[in-house]
């Protein structure tokens, strides 16, 4: 069989996007991140694209995620090791400062095409644009990151007409597939309701964010 004859559907997706990636410095076929959105989300208090367009995000406290795409090793006068790494999402992507003491417990994890997540302090000091100083890096799991209905979570309490006109207008604003699940805690109870399916979502990180403006940075958890 000729080059020519090859066919893309012989490739493995991860071989696939990692050719992509070394020869053409971006994927184009598909992402690695489509389809752990939700899972990432969850995990997250914002989008990469969010964080940079935040004026007033400088010096606060952020948690983001995404893929590895590039790693800096670098090493201090005094001998240890730190790492520039650069995280990309579906909406963007921002240069990470990983410090030796930040740096140590994760140094083997931190390679290309691994997904991360990272709390750490925005940056905008710079005339290059915004950093992030990475205070914490972990590794999330995202087996069950594509399968299921969304589960959004809020105290019974909360549950009064006017929030959830606005539920209704937020979850309509992304209309989709995938069934959405609310569980209203009280005490020791908690009632699931299965959301009517004209409420069906195509989940996405702007949904996650208009979820959580309104219902909190817990919601999704």
């Amino acid at each position: 069989m000729s080059q020519a004859e090859i066919s893309l559907g012989e490739w493995e997706k991860s071989v696939l996007l990692a050719h992509e990636r070394e020869m053409l410095g971006l994927y184009v076929s598909d992402h690695p991140l489509h389809g752990a959105e939700r899972a990432l989300a969850q995990l997250t208090d914002r989008s990469i694209a969010a964080l940079l367009n935040d004026e007033r995000a400088d010096s606060t406290v952020a948690t983001i995620g995404g893929l590895i795409t590039s790693v800096q090793r670098k090493t201090t006068k005094q001998g240890s090791s730190w790492a520039i790494i650069t995280l990309e999402d579906l909406e963007g992507s921002v240069e990470i400062m990983v410090f030796p003491q930040t740096y140590l417990p994760v140094s083997t994890s931190l390679v290309e095409d691994v997904v991360v997540v990272v709390r750490g302090r925005v940056d905008r000091s710079d005339d290059d644009g915004v950093r992030v100083v990475a205070l914490d890096v972990t590794l999330p799991d995202l087996s069950e990151a594509a399968s299921g209905p969304m589960r959004l979570t809020m105290p019974a309490t909360r549950c009064i007409p006017p929030l959830v006109d606005k539920l209704k207008e937020v979850l309509g604003g992304h209309p989709g597939t995938t069934e959405v699940h609310l569980h209203l805690t009280g005490g020791v109870s908690t009632t699931v309701l299965r959301l009517d399916d004209k409420l069906r979502v195509t989940p996405s990180s702007s949904l996650y964010g208009d979820l959580k403006a309104l219902l909190g940075p817990t919601c999704l958890n």
